[in-house]
């Protein structure tokens, strides 16, 4: 297990004064990367290779998020590697050390060139933990997102800009999150987020514009599907579901 321990900075907040979802995810992929290194299998490890680590699914359940000055510490570290995905676990502790989040992440290896999907090296393949502790359970596991109705208005469109781009050359994940994050509250959303979902299909690039087509989900009250697709083609880019408390 590897942690790390950042506080939170004025600008890493909303108008709540709240540490931003988008930074709360910055947070563990930073402590993600540092522990993929001192595994020996992070990014400058996999690009020798010419492979690069995507993220596929991620499922972030919010207890409540920290204000300005507090602590955080990241708690990370590998659960399995089945397939082609490679499951990788969180929980966040505040400077109490109470959680205040959890989350499990989903990871591919693409080429960094040919931007197909490959096999993990041995390297990577070999990292399998026995018995690892789980921050979410196994049926908490099950990411699914059904996508958002074809009577859905594409309401919402981003522009992707030089600032959405990160080292993989492509819109970072999180940038997900505030699109989605913007699309429910233009649908109504009301109370703090308790729950955020993706499930990533294809890639965004600079010049692209990404719309929004968003749906409230039946089943849950209170929770909303979001599509986001390449505007010029159609191409579904990834889903989400947001769930408010």
């Amino acid at each position: 297990m590897h942690k790390e321990i950042f506080l939170t900075r004025r600008h890493e907040l909303d108008m709540d004064q709240l540490l931003r979802v988008q930074c709360i995810c910055n947070y563990m992929e930073e402590a993600a990367g540092a522990h993929a290194d001192a595994l020996g299998v992070g990014i400058s490890r996999l690009l020798e290779d010419d492979l690069t680590w995507a993220l596929a699914k991620m499922r972030l359940v919010l207890y409540r998020r920290p204000g300005p000055g507090e602590r955080v510490t990241v708690a990370t570290w590998p659960v399995s590697v089945e397939r082609v995905q490679f499951r990788r676990d969180f929980i966040l502790y505040d400077s109490k050390e109470s959680p205040f989040a959890a989350a499990l992440t989903q990871w591919v290896v693409m080429g960094a060139r040919s931007r197909r999907l490959e096999r993990f090296p041995l390297y990577v393949a070999g990292l399998q933990p026995k018995n690892p502790p789980l921050a979410l359970t196994r049926e908490e596991s099950d990411i699914r997102i059904p996508e958002a109705s074809d009577a859905a208005p594409a309401g919402l469109l981003f522009p992707v800009r030089l600032a959405d781009i990160d080292q993989n050359r492509h819109v970072n994940n999180g940038r997900y999150i505030d699109f989605s994050l913007e699309a429910a509250d233009c649908a109504g959303a009301s109370g703090s987020l308790r729950q955020i979902d993706l499930i990533f299909r294809a890639e965004a690039l600079r010049g692209d514009v990404i719309a929004v087509r968003t749906t409230p989900e039946t089943q849950t009250q209170n929770s909303f599907i979001h599509s986001l697709f390449r505007e010029s083609d159609g191409r579904e880019l990834a889903r989400s579901r947001t769930v408010f408390k």
